[in-house]
């Protein structure tokens, strides 16, 4: 390799950086990702002489976000060496061993979650700050979006200056639900959990953030009197903060335990409720540690042993196109049964046309199949040097393939849609399997395939005809037998009894997902006057944008939506509110922001009970803002305040307002 080969790799890794780090959507694996820095590390072995100030190799690849307060981290917050063989382990120990001249070290071994690196300050026990990874040294300041993380305690038990490090992801069922409801907006859907959280944490809105359903796991602290790695957990315990179970860390004295712990947890992997992309080896003893020491980019006492990817390669049959219950169509790729982490795969989403395009699959195309989170299988790329001449560029249909109107494109949005809600049977049939599922009504035994029977048969074809449905017509479906009937209409009667926003959810108001249909529970609470609202008066709910008001307000006054959820009323559908808020609170679609300590409430208290009775909780002073709430000491948003005459208000007028 010459040195024009050389730049033009760092220019390569430069632009990978950016998709993952930046803007959260990479092109490809973090495997892939790997071979390229490791390919960079060898030819500067061969060539010093070549190497740049800014080369990947020596620098923590995350940088700080443009338009973000940056911070410096106390203690330097670097990346983890990648290993992926049992000899680079190997390499790694006799490296360790080498450097504390003792052949005895105890490693402590630990999974690897892949999420966001993110590092917490807390003093005198109070949460004062949220800061990311960044460059290693100045990183993103989040704190107002990671008090909306529901395990990330505000408080400690004991009254101490303490930094505690973890990582910010979003769990397989909530990463899964939060695609789907991204697919059927017309958005582009996020490449995985990792990307989804880190993207989430950089949003502006806090309130955005908290309906991402995002969740912390502590593994560090730093400045205070441990001893060892395999301690820290226990102690991280008893400050309140979530750490790994037991049986996910281990003490290890050799390469054999390390590996037979390595091999248990990949095992593990599938079945584990959150990511993660393999296991991180420490040296246990701390004071070890620091002797070590660490390179400008990564600690020389730790390694992330990595999984390599689960993929298997397969061909392209055919792509089919399904339409969705909004009446998005999406392209899925029709497979070559493969088997792949023990399940024989057949089928894998393509998500949108424009998917299709930026990796140039075509059908009768080799391509490389892996499961997305372990658990959704995807296409990573077609093979192109097995590509044949004759084959041709997919392109989406213009009209629907389930009902035969020509299809729409909206301005802003990557999805495609068929425009006839009411007559599409493929939207129908789809609403129809929604409306049941767990996150909507939660009938039990009415799966996706009974509903298609019942449609084909002709004894569904709304949801209120799902609470008209008789044993005798029951009976007639084949495979049900008198225990399968009873157990049905059960299930049916005791959906009757369910909550507001799963109601909601269920009756498929567009681009209304789990978490807005919260939001209308919290603020609305019921059909009656969610009907009557206006653009305006929606608009005014925290969290609510004009886009999603318009269709809410748009939806009601279709009277054909209005005559079906009064028959499902009618047919005994009790949707109850968890939560009351009055629209009528004095804090109803106001904006505050708070500033200083409080001394009566926890801040995350008071943004509770402002967001609570309507309001709007800012993190800085504008126009816009109606209330600066003042604790104790306030900061520079006073002074700011005063030049724009918002009007401040104290805890004791706060709750008397309250």
């Amino acid at each position: 390799m010459n040195r024009q080969d050389y730049l033009k790799l760092l220019k390569e890794i430069k632009r990978h950086n950016d998709l993952y780090f930046r803007q959260s959507f990479p092109e490809i694996s973090d495997y892939d990702y790997d071979l390229l820095v490791k390919e960079v590390e060898r030819i500067e072995i061969e060539h010093p002489e070549w190497v740049p100030d800014d080369t990947p190799t020596h620098h923590v690849d995350e940088m700080p976000t443009k338009g973000v307060k940056h911070i410096k981290h106390t203690y330097p917050m670097l990346s983890l060496s990648n290993t992926y063989s049992r000899e680079e382990v190997d390499d790694f120990i006799k490296r360790v061993e080498k450097g504390l001249d003792n052949q005895n070290t105890e490693y402590c071994v630990e999974l690897k979650v892949d999420g966001v690196a993110l590092s917490i300050k807390y003093e005198k026990g109070k949460l004062v700050c949220g800061v990311t990874r960044g460059n290693g040294w100045y990183g993103d300041e989040v704190t107002a979006n990671i008090e909306t993380i529901k395990n990330i305690p505000h408080v400690l038990k004991v009254p101490i200056d303490v930094e505690v490090r973890g990582e910010v992801f979003i769990p397989k069922k909530e990463f899964l639900d939060l695609n789907c409801e991204r697919e059927e907006a017309g958005e582009e859907v996020w490449a995985n959990p990792r990307n989804a959280a880190a993207g989430s944490l950089k949003l502006l809105d806090h309130t955005l953030v908290a309906k991402r359903k995002l969740h912390f796991m502590a593994y560090g602290i730093m400045g205070k009197n441990v001893k060892k790695q395999s301690e820290i957990g226990e102690y991280l315990q008893r400050l309140d903060f979530p750490v790994y179970d037991l049986d996910y860390f281990q003490v290890c004295k050799n390469i054999d335990e390390i590996f037979v712990f390595i091999d248990h947890i990949e095992h593990l992997r599938s079945i584990l409720p959150f990511d993660i992309d393999g296991v991180v080896i420490k040296v246990n003893n701390l004071r070890d540690q620091d002797l070590l020491g660490a390179t400008a980019k990564s600690p020389r006492w730790a390694t992330a042993y990595k999984f390599a990817p689960a993929q298997a390669e397969s061909v392209i049959e055919d792509i089919i196109v399904q339409v969705g219950r909004t009446g998005v169509l999406t392209p899925v790729a029709k497979l070559k049964p493969t088997l792949l982490s023990g399940s024989a795969i057949s089928r894998a989403t393509l998500h949108n046309e424009q998917e299709i395009i930026r990796k140039d699959i075509r059908i009768g195309d080799v391509v490389v199949i892996e499961k997305g989170g372990d658990v959704i299988p995807k296409v990573i790329r077609s093979i192109k040097e097995r590509r044949t001449s004759t084959l041709h560029p997919w392109k989406m249909p213009n009209v629907c393939p389930m009902c035969g109107k020509k299809v729409v494109y909206k301005k802003g949005e990557i999805a495609v849609r068929c425009p006839n809600h009411t007559q599409c049977g493929g939207q129908k049939l789809q609403r129809l399997i929604f409306f049941a599922s767990k996150n909507a009504m939660d009938i039990e035994n009415l799966g996706p395939e009974i509903v298609k029977k019942l449609v084909e048969n002709r004894y569904v074809s709304s949801f209120s005809d799902i609470y008209l449905l008789r044993k005798e017509d029951i009976k007639q479906i084949e495979g049900f037998k008198e225990k399968s009937v009873y157990n049905l209409l059960i299930s049916i009667e005791k959906s009757k009894q369910t909550t507001f926003s799963r109601f909601i959810l269920a009756i498929g108001i567009p681009y209304v997902g789990r978490g807005t249909a919260e939001l209308l529970e919290k603020f609305v609470g019921s059909i009656e006057k969610l009907s009557q609202m206006s653009e305006e008066a929606l608009c005014m709910i925290d969290g609510i944008g004009t886009k999603m008001a318009h269709s809410i307000a748009e939806f009601f006054l279709n009277p054909a939506n209005q005559k079906e959820i009064e028959k499902l009323i009618t047919f005994g559908v009790q949707p109850k509110a968890q939560i009351h808020t009055t629209l009528s609170h004095s804090f109803f679609g106001k904006v505050f922001v708070l500033t200083g300590s409080l001394k009566m409430l926890k801040r995350s208290e008071a943004i509770h009970l402002i967001k609570e009775r309507g309001g709007k909780v800012h993190g800085s002073i504008s126009k816009k803002t109606d209330y600066l709430l003042l604790g104790e000491h306030p900061g520079s948003k006073y002074r700011k305040a005063l030049n724009l005459g918002i009007e401040m208000m104290d805890e004791k007028t706060f709750h008397k307002k309250l």
